[in-house]
């Protein structure tokens, strides 16, 4: 599990516009979300975007398709990940035979280390969502011992509440395997800039968190910043 210090983003300057994302606010119950992850050599960052681009224009137009984000790790930026939201299983099973997919994995073979982590998941706390031009995001991958999985979803639970609450947030969604084990989640939050995410990040909330979750931890947080792109 890599668990890097988080880099600091350059946030793009300008007037901020937020636009409300409807499908996202209106996310059913049974949707699917799938967190894909991947590395492309050292140097071939605009080759992974050339082939990356393309998928997620595509998986947008998918039948079922409520949102496909690309993401650009900060300060990495041959590090990539991909979030997608699909209104049911038959959807994002639909998705997964599509050429698109089949497309995207053979273009990576020749300019990626390693094949695509692709796992899909399930809802846990997923509220209403926005977007920001220079938005910061923040995914976060958190593994706990089993029998500490009930006690992790109600912390979760608590500061995705807080944290839609907090100055600046546009988002922020947990979710859970769909499949073994369930006791892996990840966090997908977005920010106005990388000052309202570092606030929520001293509130109150977010340190009880954070000391609610050490003991159940089976390996380290992983949260890593990134920005959108476009």
């Amino acid at each position: 599990m890599r668990c890097p210090r988080l880099a600091l983003l350059q946030v793009a300057a300008g007037c901020l516009v937020l636009m409300a994302l409807p499908a996202w606010a209106q996310t059913p119950a049974d949707a699917v979300f799938v967190v894909t992850a991947l590395d492309v050599a050292p140097g071939q960052a605009a080759g992974g975007l050339a082939v990356l681009k393309p998928y997620r224009d595509a998986a947008r137009k998918q039948a079922g398709n409520l949102g496909a984000d690309l993401l650009q790790e900060g300060g990495w930026a041959n590090r990539f990940m991909i979030f997608e939201t699909w209104r049911d299983r038959a959807s994002y099973e639909a998705n997964e035979k599509a050429a698109a997919l089949a497309g995207l994995r053979d273009k990576l073979k020749p300019i990626s280390p390693a094949p695509i982590d692709r796992r899909d998941y399930k809802t846990v706390s997923v509220g209403a969502a926005k977007t920001a031009a220079g938005a910061v995001l923040m995914l976060a991958h958190c593994d706990v011992v089993p029998p500490f999985l009930d006690k992790t979803l109600a912390a979760l639970k608590e500061v995705a509440e807080a944290a839609r609450k907090s100055e600046g947030n546009l988002r922020f969604d947990v979710v859970q395997t769909a499949g073994e084990p369930r006791s892996h989640t990840t966090l997908y939050g977005a920010w106005q800039s990388r000052k309202a995410f570092d606030e929520f990040q001293g509130t109150n909330e977010a340190r009880r968190f954070r000391d609610t979750l050490g003991p159940f931890l089976g390996s380290p947080l992983d949260d890593r910043l990134y920005a959108v792109v476009d």
